[in-house]
């Protein structure tokens, strides 16, 4: 189009404008006053310079655009990730042969503890059976009886000490097994997860690089074209032609916008078997309100510490009123006082806690200093101080906190203002000391869930998972703070139920929730609000299933709560 056109209704007239409203028709001067009057009617080169001008607008937007959406990006977290996939499988293989090793060793370790335990029992019963037949060889004949009673009541309590101890040794041996068959469960469905992850990212990519290839090829014939036009000074291809490249414009800039899902990193997978549970579970919720309010028939107490022992009871420890004594009293479900014993002491705020051991034992320690093991039979306690068989024991440090290991039989006792854990076995034995992780200032209340220790920091505001093994703890999680107003909230009571289901009370200076977590912490399942001021929480198995009970500090009222199952 390098001359004027022909008018497109007097066809022997040259266009000497174009009308605008019939989308840019050449028009002749006759035609103002005919078809075309009251038209917009433009002089070309006017019309060629606004219509350049909206194309070089529309241009500089498009390239705009196109830089902020890096094509090359994403053929480079193609190549990443395909390179990724391999790496993470490889050090998850790794992981597992490690992980599996070291169960094995432990199996082999307690093999060889049970076989050495049976070894001693015969070296043990052959010392004091020949012993015995010594001296009743010195012994008149009259007495022979004497000694054969005295053997058989010997080799009947070696029998029964060391069955228990092979039988707690069986048990850890199944714990051991079971173990190691989830973490093969654990490893098989994580490895399918990372798999199914890579193949949508590679679906996902292959789209999006698709996509944009078409669009690049597009961008480039467009800019190609608008070059060419705004290169051009003939006015009347500009007029003609740029709208059309406009529009084109518009509607690639709208491709390029288009949203992709986004890619699910393989970092964000944790590679930590005892996170994964692949038992299907009842989920569980605290009821709205307590479902009924225990009294206390003595309430002259304050309450430190509250445990569950198995038949229904409750076990609770703290202070006297006067907070010159402790206590441990044992009440029914109905407040019925069933077990009291008060324990003296020369020191001031004796302050008592507790925690379920075994069948018929409750390992208590109490302030500043005492570990004891607690008789619900006949009411009977036997007791340790820490100074007198632990030389490390600082003395201005008091006992804070008490936790049971149910697999081994191990007490663990937490102190105010440290991050130690001092470890003993059933008899009160001092074994060793476990250091909770530096982000950890003190363990206001511990408890032992799914083999991992859970650990009430009231003085950092948090809650933490860490493990046990060795002598160093390391951090597992950090249970998710519940939504609740304000930040002065502290963790000061901790439980867990039979099916691994935690429960954290979470105190302010006058407010008081109670919080349902995952067994890792990391969700939070149900939050309640309580009415009332109470200190300590802890499950209690009953004949309706179990049970949650929270104690105020003044043991007045311990209030309990229906634990709702959902199918």
């Amino acid at each position: 189009m390098r001359d004027a056109p022909r008018c497109h209704i007097h066809l022997e007239e040259l266009a000497k404008l174009y009308c605008e409203t019939c989308v840019n028709l050449p028009v002749c001067m006759a035609c103002t006053y005919g078809k075309h009057k009251g038209h917009s009617l433009y002089e070309v080169t006017a019309l060629a310079q606004l219509k350049r001008k909206e194309l070089s607008q529309k241009l500089k937007i498009l390239e705009e655009v196109n830089e902020d959406k890096n094509v090359i990006g994403l053929k480079q977290a193609k190549e990443t990730l395909t390179l990724n996939k391999g790496i993470e499988k490889e050090k998850l293989t790794k992981m597992h042969h490690e992980k599996d090793q070291k169960i094995m060793m432990k199996i082999q370790d307690t093999e060889g503890r049970r076989k050495l335990v049976e070894q001693e029992k015969q070296n043990t019963e052959k010392k004091i059976f020949d012993s015995l037949q010594t001296e009743m060889e010195h012994e008149m004949q009259g007495v022979k009886k004497k000694y054969e009673d005295i053997f058989r009541i010997k080799k009947l309590e070696l029998s029964n000490t060391f069955k228990a101890r092979e039988s707690s040794l069986e048990k850890e041996l199944v714990k051991l097994r079971e173990q190691r068959e989830r973490f093969e469960r654990d490893k098989k469905e994580l490895l399918e997860s990372i798999e199914k992850q890579l193949n949508e990212n590679m679906k996902i990519i292959e789209t999006m690089s698709q996509h944009f290839d078409n669009i690049k090829k597009r961008f480039e014939t467009l800019n190609a074209m608008a070059s060419s036009i705004l290169a051009s000074d003939n006015d009347w291809s500009a007029v003609q032609c740029i709208p059309d490249m406009c529009t084109a414009a518009t509607n690639l800039m709208k491709d390029l916008k288009k949203d992709f899902p986004e890619l699910t990193a393989l970092t964000e997978v944790t590679v930590n078997y005892k996170q994964y549970s692949f038992s299907k579970t009842s989920v569980t919720k605290i009821s709205e309100n307590f479902d009924k309010k225990i009294t206390i028939n003595d309430p002259y107490r304050r309450a430190c510490s509250m445990t569950s022992i198995g038949d229904g009871n409750v076990v609770i420890s703290g202070a006297t009123s006067d907070e010159r004594a402790s206590f441990i009293i044992v009440i029914d479900m109905n407040g019925r006082m069933l077990k009291e014993k008060i324990l003296n002491t020369r020191e001031n705020r004796p302050f008592r806690f507790c925690k379920f051991l075994s069948q018929h034992k409750v390992a208590s320690v109490c302030t500043p200093n005492e570990i004891g093991l607690y008789d619900v039979r006949d009411g009977s306690y036997i007791k340790k101080n820490f100074s007198e068989v632990i030389s490390s024991w600082p003395k201005d440090r008091y006992v804070q906190s008490v936790a049971t290991d149910p697999v081994n039989n191990h007490i663990l006792v937490g102190r105010f203002n440290s991050r130690d854990v001092y470890v003993f076995d059933d008899q009160l034995n001092y074994l060793h000391i476990l250091t909770l992780p530096e982000i950890i200032k003190w363990p206001w209340d511990i408890t032992v869930n799914d083999g991992h220790l859970l650990v009430c920091d009231s003085d950092g505001k948090k809650c933490y998972v860490t493990t046990m093994d060795g002598l160093e703890s390391k951090l597992v999680g950090e249970f998710m703070k519940p939504n609740l107003v304000g930040n002065k909230f502290r963790p000061i009571s901790v439980c867990s139920d039979k099916n691994r289901f935690v429960y954290v009370l979470w105190r302010s200076s006058s407010q008081y929730y109670l919080v349902q977590y995952n067994h890792d912490g990391r969700q939070v399942l149900t939050t309640r609000k309580l009415g009332v001021n109470v200190d300590v929480v802890t499950v209690v198995e009953t004949s309706q299933g179990e049970k949650l009970l929270a104690a105020t500090y003044d043991t007045q009222t311990v209030y309990l709560y229906d634990i709702m199952t959902e199918d």
